[in-house]
């Protein structure tokens, strides 16, 4: 049987842990998640964002834009 380590570490690399934090008016909705976990899903969503930024110009050329995190 898989002990509660283990069964801790599977779900941050998985899925990671969500939680929300609440003061006064403000809301934070939080996730920890591991490194390798993070890269991977930031790396995506640079794929993403960098596929969906590439116009085609009239001409037939193209051009692309970046953004920073």
């Amino acid at each position: 049987m898989p002990s509660s380590t283990d069964a801790l570490k599977s779900t941050v690399e998985t899925k990671g842990v969500k939680f929300h934090l609440k003061t006064g008016n403000a809301k934070w909705q939080c996730t920890i998640l591991d490194r390798t976990t993070h890269e991977k899903q930031k790396a995506e969503r640079e794929r993403t964002d960098s596929a969906s930024s590439i116009e085609t110009t009239p001409s037939g050329s193209s051009s692309s834009s970046t953004k920073s995190h």
